[in-house]
């Protein structure tokens, strides 16, 4: 089966970057290359909620919730077909709105608010305006950005996008699941470890993998020799240069009860240690065992604690995009087994990275 591939229209990361996406731009490269992806996202208006707040205060101002609507049906003027996002917290009309023109909408902003919000108000508009009265979805929802598992699995998605696999590679850690009551990996139920031998690793430090429980060490073990990678050794050591800060930093190790201070890995060896890219091939492996895993599409809206059994055949499940934005995180997903979905940003497009997509999904 074919990779998948999304268009993300990039209009946060252009935010970020103080630019803009320009509309007739977006819209000429869609209309050219849609047949070439699953779906592509509209090109939101982007604001703080101060912004949004001096728009309302202000007769006749837009609110970028309205200008995002109006950029949605714009580009349907054009002839250019988009899903439209709803930006959790902003007011519901727009939901409503969306509901009643489109049959596929996407929910963003999840994770710019705490883990209680988030769900309280992902559980009001699924339960309020996302499902029919037996609980299934009224619409496909595509749930933008996703970095917690539990809520992937706790409402019925369509699809969800994340670059969780990709940013925890680079900021130095990997995913690894947890036991269950059996002593076999749950990947529902999965963390995020430091293992870099470049990373602070402190004896209350919960997400250094220094202190995970032997048990689970052991297990882990055996899951790196079975899938061909090394652990490396963890190290406290001279800092090397990143992120633009100039000049080498002495870290002195500190003294951690229980643990040896050990030498630096070699670097003639890639591991989990040193290696951000076999990081990253290593946290691609663990989300295909979790999609494989994924409850069936559609289902009916349940709550994460009601008991269910982990789902592993063949029936149609909620689509699963990693995101990607370089031409070398493309190599690293071309070596993963089977091919992952995948979630492009407009923002990111050049010719080399467009050519690396069609022979990606070959």
């Amino acid at each position: 089966m074919k990779a998948k591939v999304m268009l993300d229209s990039g209009a946060y990361t252009a935010h970020r970057k103080g630019k803009q996406i320009n509309l007739e731009a977006y819209a000429e490269f869609v209309k050219k290359y849609q047949s070439e992806f699953f779906a592509c996202f509209n090109l939101d208006s982007i604001g703080s909620g101060k912004d949004e707040q001096k728009a309302k205060s202000v007769e006749g101002a837009i609110t970028t919730a309205e200008q995002s609507y109006l950029n949605w049906r714009e580009l349907q003027s054009m002839g250019v077909n988009t899903i439209p996002i709803y930006h959790l917290g902003t007011n519901v009309q727009w939901l409503k709105k969306y509901l009643k023109e489109t049959d596929y909408i996407a929910i963003g902003a999840i994770a710019n608010l705490n883990t209680t919000k988030r769900l309280m108000g992902l559980s009001h508009i699924w339960k309020n305006y996302l499902t029919n009265a037996d609980q299934t979805p009224r619409v496909k929802v595509h749930g933008l950005g996703l970095t917690a598992v539990d809520i992937m699995i706790r409402y019925p998605w369509y699809s969800v996008d994340s670059f969780t696999p990709v940013i925890s590679a680079v900021w130095g850690s990997i995913l690894l699941p947890k036991l269950d009551n059996k002593g076999e990996p749950h990947f529902f139920n999965m963390t995020i470890n430091k293992v870099s031998d470049q990373g602070d690793h402190k004896d209350n430090m919960e997400n250094s993998y220094l202190n995970v429980p032997e048990r689970n060490k052991k297990v882990n073990q055996q899951m790196f020799e079975d899938e061909g990678f090394e652990l490396g050794e963890i190290a406290y050591q001279v800092k090397r240069d990143r992120r633009g800060k100039k000049g080498e930093q002495e870290r002195k190790p500190p003294k951690l009860p229980g643990f040896d201070l050990v030498k630096p890995s070699n670097p003639d060896v890639q591991t989990l240690a040193n290696s951000w890219e076999i990081r990253m091939k290593w946290n691609l492996i663990m989300w295909n065992h979790l999609r494989e895993r994924l409850p069936v599409y559609p289902r009916s809206f349940i709550d994460v604690d009601d008991a269910w059994d982990e789902c592993v055949n063949n029936y149609a499940k909620t689509n699963m995009f990693m995101g990607v934005s370089t031409l070398t995180h493309l190599e690293i997903f071309s070596m993963i087994k089977p091919k992952l979905d995948i979630l492009i940003s407009y923002a990111y497009m050049t010719e080399g990275i467009h050519k690396s997509i069609k022979n990606y999904v070959k």
